[in-house]
């Protein structure tokens, strides 16, 4: 008989709902949602980007992004500049966030570690190579 909770579908369903919470509770002391932490985080990486590069970047949709993108800007953790002769513009990251953001990171690198915590570093490492590959497919 076929029982929905031994599906991907509702495995990866809790797991993801369980890890966004850990994650979102790591950042709140730092006054970023997981999705502002993300965008700050790719910016961090490659300063100057556009916001269409970062969309790319982070393989989400347009509006999605341009609100991330505007709230940051309103609270001061993001500067726009102009890129070249175009309308497009870099993104940088404000001194607020560059004093926040290497803090943020290893609130979110020790919930990741957390949640990995009953895996070895092998399975670790195999289990996010695995996941990595089932997401490129599913494109």
């Amino acid at each position: 008989m076929f029982d929905h909770k031994e599906t991907l579908f509702h495995v990866a369903s809790q797991l993801a709902r369980r890890l966004a919470t850990h994650l979102r509770d790591a950042l709140a002391p730092f006054g970023l949602h997981p999705a502002q932490f993300t965008a700050l985080a790719e910016i961090a990486h490659r300063e100057g980007l556009t916001q269409a590069e970062l969309v790319s970047r982070l393989e989400l949709e347009q509006p999605g992004v341009a609100r991330t993108l505007s709230g940051l800007e309103a609270e001061g953790w993001i500067e726009k500049s102009t890129v070249g002769k175009g309308r497009a513009q870099g993104l940088y990251l404000s001194e607020k966030a560059k004093d926040v953001l290497p803090r943020a990171a290893a609130a979110a690198a020790d919930a990741d570690r957390a949640a990995l915590r009953s895996l070895s570093k092998t399975q670790a490492w195999q289990l996010l190579d695995e996941l990595g590959e089932l997401a490129a497919a599913n494109r």
